[in-house]
C-alpha cells in the first residue's frame, strides 16, 4: 500500500514538467494501477473472511469435541457408558 501511494505521488509531482498527453496516460495509469489495488484489497479480505470463518468452525468443532469428552469422562450412569 506505501508503495502505491509512493507511485501515485511520483507520477503526481511529475506532472508538472509533462505534456497534456503524458499527463492523460499518467492519470490513467495511475487510475488503473489504483483499481487494480482496490481489487487486489477486495480479494484479500474476501480470502481474510474465509479463513476466519473456516477458523471459526474449526474451534467450535474442538469445542464440542473437549464437551463431548468431558461429558464421557464425567458420565455416572452406566446405562449411558459405552
Amino acid at each position: 500500500m506505501r508503495l502505491l501511494i509512493a507511485a501515485i505521488a511520483a507520477t503526481t509531482l511529475g506532472l508538472a514538467a509533462c505534456s497534456q498527453a503524458d499527463v492523460n496516460k499518467a492519470e490513467q495509469e495511475t487510475s488503473q494501477a489504483a483499481d487494480e489495488a482496490g481489487a487486489a484489497l477486495d480479494n484479500a479480505a474476501q480470502e481474510t473472511g474465509e479463513a476466519l470463518h473456516q477458523a471459526g468452525e474449526a474451534v467450535e468443532d474442538a469445542t464440542n469435541d473437549a464437551a463431548g469428552a468431558v461429558q464421557r469422562a464425567t458420565d455416572d450412569n452406566e446405562a449411558t457408558q459405552p
